[in-house]
């Protein structure tokens, strides 16, 4: 099972400010993380450090979301929800043995249960499940749109197709490549259904968005013949947004993230003071 206490080793390179962007610092922690998944599947089983997680995706959000790189932090986001359905299991288990020894107090007078205040936090982390996985199932779904808006114009935009069958597989028929990114494994029917909603969504909006292409192009042409290929890339962008807009705002996405990653790490630190490990509790037998 996922220990919460697994050492955390950053690249030497990672081991900078949260708040200060390192191309080359980010790229050495997410091939790290790569590197663990090569040969671990992303379960609850998973020995990748909790810490190095929540690292690499505040990183991303922070100073700035670095929409090139929502597909790593999907794949982060996925393994926080991994750590937190483990956070939930750990809880539910805890709640079982608490009502157990409570019941069995007068055999054992050195048992020790969880206070009134433990006992709520944990109890809340089990009643939270459903909420808290619905959170993590709409993030998930909006940064997939969001990438896709980015894709329109990046310079990377030729690999749309790519990305588009890692969010939604199956949308091209007769290529049903299956998805590398680890949130589509595991989902209900019901988060099946959201994310086929969005892909229905989606398809309408690049529709859309083809036909506009043209008919810009068609009625921009002489002017697009007196620009440079900077200008006239620059004067595209600028008339895709403002017919397109942005379906979501960065700044309430990235809050809304923060929230979800600040509420499993706050679990986990919780759980973590209220049962440490074997080899937490002997280091602090040994500091006493």
């Amino acid at each position: 099972m996922q220990d919460f206490h697994h050492p955390m080793i950053l690249p030497a390179t990672a081991s900078g400010m949260r708040g200060q962007y390192n191309a080359e610092a980010h790229r050495a922690t997410y091939d790290h993380i790569s590197s663990i998944l090569d040969n671990e599947p992303a379960s609850a089983n998973t020995q990748i450090p909790p810490a190095l997680v929540f690292y690499a995706a505040q990183n991303i959000l922070r100073p700035t979301l670095i929409l090139g790189q929502i597909p790593d932090l999907l794949d982060c986001l996925a393994m926080v929800d991994t750590f937190r359905r483990y956070a939930v299991e750990v809880s539910s288990v805890a709640l079982s043995w608490q009502e157990y020894y409570a019941k069995e107090l007068s055999s054992d007078p050195d048992m020790i249960l969880l206070t009134e205040r433990e006992l709520k936090k944990i109890q809340d982390y089990v009643t939270n499940d459903e909420r808290d996985r619905l959170h993590y199932i709409l993030v998930t779904k909006n940064l997939c749109l969001l990438h896709v808006y980015y894709l329109m114009t990046a310079p990377e935009s030729c690999m749309l197709a790519k990305h588009l069958n890692d969010y939604f597989p199956g949308c091209f028929p007769g290529h049903d490549i299956p998805s590398k990114l680890l949130f589509q494994h595991g989902l209900s029917d019901s988060e099946k259904q959201t994310m086929e909603e969005a892909y229905q969504d989606c398809k309408e909006w690049i529709l859309d968005v083809t036909q506009w292409e043209e008919e810009h192009e068609q009625e921009q042409e002489q002017l697009l013949a007196t620009l440079t290929v900077e200008q006239a890339d620059a004067a595209f962008q600028q008339a895709f947004r403002e017919k397109f807009p942005p379906p979501y705002s960065q700044e309430e996405l990235v809050s809304d993230l923060e929230h979800y990653l600040n509420t499993v790490e706050r679990m986990i630190r919780r759980l973590e003071d209220y049962f440490p490990s074997a080899k937490v509790l002997e280091r602090l037998k040994r500091a006493t």
